[in-house]
């Protein structure tokens, strides 16, 4: 790497590293919980599907420069903090001295179905980060797409994730979210193949806009959303190990994706995907008894 761009480049992992720690705290269901008492569980997530839609529908549609961007996202991010340091929140009863993450990972006991969960964690963030990060590549050595076109594959991404955010919001309130575990990865697992197949410009469009629909559309969250669900007594632990495995994925698997043909990558893709869809088959299966459980041991 040129020295000059050095800065820069670590300024971007700090980025990374920064925003990982706010998404892996936010999707503890921190702001579902808090909420949830006011507004009502299935409101509370219907109103920040909403919001997120409309914000991220907001960026898809500028033309802002890689500089502007971050500079206005950032700017929001500022202002949200600071309401979120002074604005009045509902009072959480029953707060007792906080463990530490080491000291509950000790204490906890896991089942199978709860090591499968963290497993999905990161089967589910491959399937669709193998997918943004090589895609493009794909379609130009494969699929035979010229270089100026490859580009529309992250417009239909954005697409599919905006119309997922709506969709997938509606659909839970109907559906058990357990259930979403499976299809979203089938769906991804039959567009995967598809285009490993068929290999042309059209399919490469189709699958970035349903990879970005039921890859990307939501799995992680409805993943946490489950662990809570079916071990609330190590719901906090179990929630951080999911996200753990899912930022472990961002780096491994990438990192082998780099030493790979793009179709090499696309088979690595389907091989994972898979694997997630066996893991969340066997979650669903239990999934009566757990609950029951759960419901227990409240």
């Amino acid at each position: 790497m040129n020295k000059k761009y050095l800065p820069s480049a670590l300024i971007l992992y700090l980025n990374y590293f920064v925003h990982g720690i706010g998404c892996s705290i936010l999707s503890r269901q921190l702001v579902k919980e808090l909420l949830a008492e006011q507004w009502g569980m299935s409101d509370v997530m219907g109103v920040t599907a909403v919001a997120a839609a409309l914000g991220l529908g907001r960026c898809v549609g500028t033309s802002m420069s890689y500089l502007t961007l971050p500079l206005v996202c950032g700017i929001v991010i500022a202002v949200l903090g600071v309401l979120a340091i002074f604005a009045p929140l509902p009072k959480v009863e029953g707060v007792g001295k906080g463990e530490s993450f080491i000291n509950n990972l000790k204490s906890a006991h896991f089942s199978l179905e709860s090591v499968a969960l963290i497993l999905i964690g990161f089967t589910c963030t491959a399937t669709f980060q193998l997918w943004l990060n090589c895609a493009q590549t794909f379609g130009t050595d494969v699929a035979g797409m010229a270089s100026e076109d490859v580009s529309m594959m992250q417009t239909y991404y954005s697409a599919g994730t905006l119309v997922a955010l709506f969709v997938t919001s509606i659909l839970i309130t109907k559906f058990k979210q357990v259930r979403f575990l499976v299809i979203y990865p089938v769906i991804s697992l039959v567009m995967l193949v598809l285009v490993y197949l068929v290999k042309s410009p059209m399919i490469c469009y189709v699958g970035a806009f349903v990879i970005g629909y039921a890859g990307a559309g939501g799995v992680l969250q409805m993943v946490t959303a489950v662990s809570n669900d079916l071990f609330p007594k190590i719901k906090g632990t179990l929630t951080s190990l999911v996200m753990i495995a899912s930022s472990l994925c961002n780096y491994t698997i990438l990192t082998a994706a780099s030493n790979m043909s793009a179709s090499g990558v696309i088979v690595m893709n389907i091989v994972i995907t898979v694997i997630g869809i066996i893991l969340a088959l066997f979650v669903n299966a239990r999934y009566g008894v757990l609950l029951k459980n759960a419901d227990t041991s409240k």
